[in-house]
């Protein structure tokens, strides 16, 4: 006879387990590069943020109000996932799952991504737990369309836009598995209802000229297409599902869909695949990008595994081999004399502390690395920090918040793991994460205009480029800006948005100056020994202490 008292017993207490321990594993992990950008989005709130929207720096500033250090920036990981196991436990109808409540946990427990976002904070923290949420929810809809249900589906799907974009795939996949929902008075209700949780995002794109979605869906680079991105997709599958990818694709693939809601999960498991299969053809993918699958391939997999012995006792068995691997390699993340490999969780404090000292805790301005300048702003303990991004590398959020005000006209120590630049520096630190070395020099009084913006007469570049053309110089800073003081450049592009050439620019003056919040003409010559090359796309910029212009000129594509 079924115990299902003490199954859920048994599964209370793995929760409280588990979050114990990645309350543990949270305090003593230093942090990844990305949770230190997140924890640097969760000092200034806002309704989104360059690279993704919201949810994670409120998930990230609720935990520094509470906790400081690693603990405080992961402190909502470790809830959400046992969140995640629970809710994972209430999608499975079956009364079996009761009597195998210890390969629910073992499975669960396999699936290496899933478990790290246990004690990581990433926009996939949260995605993950609240498409469990739209998942459940959604399964309710299907039976009861009551108000539980109503309200539940409508912030579930606003919640997962707040977490990432692609959380649209989640909604949209399950809707294209039931088009009947599109008649349902009460489906659109719950529409309503997210539409209504999500307007102050929408309000805050479009008040920063939905500068994340143009950056996502254009001005990102692609490539000419190799292999070698779809070989590591279909890798990045294979480990976002763990050791067991081979019993979890064969049981997803063998079930056939019984109901509208196996359907769903159908359509989301093979929908996500084939999306980000697609995107593989332009793109270097992530393996996070497809997390969602894991959903539908648990789901199945335990269903599967209840019918079937044979498969049921070589889960277990690979799992467990899964959980005790995965235990070493969590012990490594903290003791890293056992560690078989050189995370980049390894060493910041430590090349932190050593900047710190040697720049006498004066701004630090970090060219082309938010990353670094992310992590060096957390473990200095909120030191002045600034990324100065140009067109060799991508904008984000330093680009997007008013931080460089924090560093104009200050004296501060510039730096750069680019050996192109600042080849004469007089401060330089080794940061352990691949060797890197980070060098620079002091500067008594930083002049950085990455606020103005150029606007070009695009009709001059509709069929060749231009090599005399007009544009406008808007200054949004509170100071007059000496013109003569402004030297351009510009990047030509291939059809993939790749730099192939930086060249110099001439520009003539209308003024001599241009005062606080007016805009002037200006004309602008390639100069004549310019070769130009075949490109199809154009950006001009002003240079800020290197040779790459930055940001200021949108980018321009030809007709030709």
């Amino acid at each position: 006879m079924i115990d299902k008292n003490l199954s859920n017993k048994i599964i209370l207490s793995f929760l409280i387990i588990v979050t114990v321990v990645n309350l543990i594993q949270s305090a003593f992990t230093g942090l990844i590069f990305d949770e230190a950008y997140y924890w640097y989005f969760a000092q200034n709130l806002s309704w989104g943020y360059f690279d993704h929207p919201p949810m994670v720096a409120f998930l990230v500033n609720l935990g520094i109000n509470i906790f400081d250090g690693e603990l405080g920036v992961r402190l909502a990981s470790p809830f959400l996932y046992a969140a995640n196991v629970f809710l994972l436990w209430k999608l499975i109808e079956t009364d079996k799952k009761y009597k195998y409540t210890w390969l629910f946990m073992a499975f669960v427990s396999s699936i290496g991504l899933m478990v790290a976002y246990g004690f990581m904070i990433l926009p996939d923290t949260a995605l993950l737990t609240f498409s469990l949420l739209f998942v459940w929810a959604y399964k309710r809809f299907l039976l009861k369309k009551d108000t539980i249900s109503v309200l539940v589906l409508g912030f579930s799907m606003a919640a997962v836009m707040y977490c990432k974009y692609h959380g649209i795939l989640l909604i949209g996949f399950v809707l294209l598995s039931n088009l009947a929902l599109l008649k349902n008075s009460k489906f659109w209700l719950a529409t309503a209802i997210s539409l209504v949780l999500y307007t102050p995002h929408l309000v805050w794109l479009y008040q920063v000229d939905f500068a994340p979605l143009k950056y996502h869906l254009f001005d990102r680079a692609n490539s000419a297409y190799r292999i070698k991105f779809t070989l590591d997709y279909l890798v990045n599958c294979i480990a976002v599902a763990g050791l067991c990818f081979p019993l979890m694709y064969f049981a997803f693939y063998k079930l056939p869909s019984k109901d509208k809601f196996d359907k769903a999960l159908k359509f989301l498991g093979y929908g996500v695949f084939l999306f980000f299969l697609f995107s593989s053809f332009s793109r270097k993918t992530q393996a996070q990008w497809v997390i969602l699958i894991v959903i539908p391939l648990i789901l199945f997999t335990l269903r599967y595994a209840y019918e079937h012995e044979n498969y049921r006792k070589w889960l277990f068995r690979i799992s467990v081999f899964s959980v005790i691997l995965i235990l070493y390699l969590r012990v490594a993340l903290i003791y890293q004399p056992i560690s078989p490999i050189k995370y980049e969780a390894y060493g910041n404090k430590k090349w932190v502390t050593e900047l710190k000292d040697k720049v006498k805790g004066i701004p630090v301005v970090f060219h082309n690395s938010y990353r670094d300048a992310a992590m060096y702003g957390f473990y200095s303990e909120g030191g002045t920090v600034f990324s100065s991004n140009d067109l060799h590398a991508r904008q984000n959020q330093f680009d997007l918040d008013s931080s460089e005000f924090k560093v104009r006209n200050k004296k501060v120590a510039y730096l750069t793991g680019n050996h192109e630049y600042l080849i004469d520096s007089t401060v330089s630190i080794i940061r352990e994460f691949k060797n890197h070395k980070i060098r620079g020099t002091i500067i008594d009084s930083l002049k950085t205009y990455k606020k103005m913006k150029i606007t070009i007469d695009k009709d001059s570049f509709k069929n060749k480029v231009a090599t005399n053309f007009s544009a406008e110089l808007y200054n949004p800073y509170n100071e007059t800006i000496p013109t003569d003081s402004l030297t351009y450049a510009a990047v030509f592009y291939d059809t993939n948005k790749r730099g192939i050439k930086v060249i110099p620019l001439l520009v003539d003056n209308s003024s001599a100056k241009i005062k606080k919040e007016e805009t002037v003409s200006i004309q602008v010559k390639i100069p004549d020994t310019v070769v130009i090359p075949e490109i199809q796309y154009f950006r001009m910029g002003i240079i800020h202490n290197g040779i790459y212009p930055g940001f200021q000129g949108e980018m321009i594509k030809l007709d030709n």
